[in-house]
Formats: C-alpha cells, structure tokens, sequence
C-alpha cells in the first residue's frame, strides 16, 4: 500500500510541475498584461497545491500552515497588482488630453 501511496503523491507532484512549467510559458509569452497575471495566479494555486502534496509526501504539517501563508499573500499581491494596473489605465485619458510623449505610456 505504500507503494501505491508514493506513486500516486510522485505522479501528482510530476504532474502539478509540468502544469507550472506550462504556465510559466503563458506568463512569459501572454500577449496581454491581464494574460500575464492570471498565469502568475494560476502558477502561485499550483505552487500552494504542492506545498499541500509534498506535506502529505513527508508526513510534515508545517507546510500546510506554508501553504496557507503563501495563499494570503499571493492573494494580496494580485489585489495589489490590479489595483496598480487600474489606477494606471485610469490616468491614461488624462495623459493623451494634457498632450503627453508616447514614452510616458
């Protein structure tokens, strides 16, 4: 039975990174900003589930309580991003009214 537990939890810790892997290239090649931060959303939830798989792998539950930690703060961090990103395209208009240079956008 042990055999089986460690297959399954080695298939599924192969399985998340491939995925990670899979969005990191979305991340990079996203054609749009929006692109870009969903993909580091969706890295940041796999990244958490193999936290959670690799504390049921070694039998530690101190990277759950990790796990947790890292969820609050990638979802601080996405809140914070959209905010940034929409304060900037609000201040876009303002910029093409007041005559400002292509280098400011």
């Amino acid at each position: 039975m042990e055999q089986v537990r460690t297959w399954v939890l080695t298939a599924g810790a192969v399985v998340l990174a491939l995925l990670i892997l899979a969005t990191l290239v979305r991340a990079v090649l996203g054609p749009r900003f929006t692109d870009r931060i969903v993909a580091v959303n969706v890295i940041s939830t796999l990244v958490i589930a193999e936290l959670v798989l690799l504390s049921v792998w070694l039998r530690e539950d101190f990277l759950v309580d990790v796990a947790l930690v890292f969820a609050l703060l990638s979802f601080l961090a996405v809140v914070v991003v959209s905010r940034l990103v929409v304060a900037r395209r609000r201040k876009r208009p303002e910029r093409e009214k007041t005559g400002g240079n292509a280098h400011d956008r």
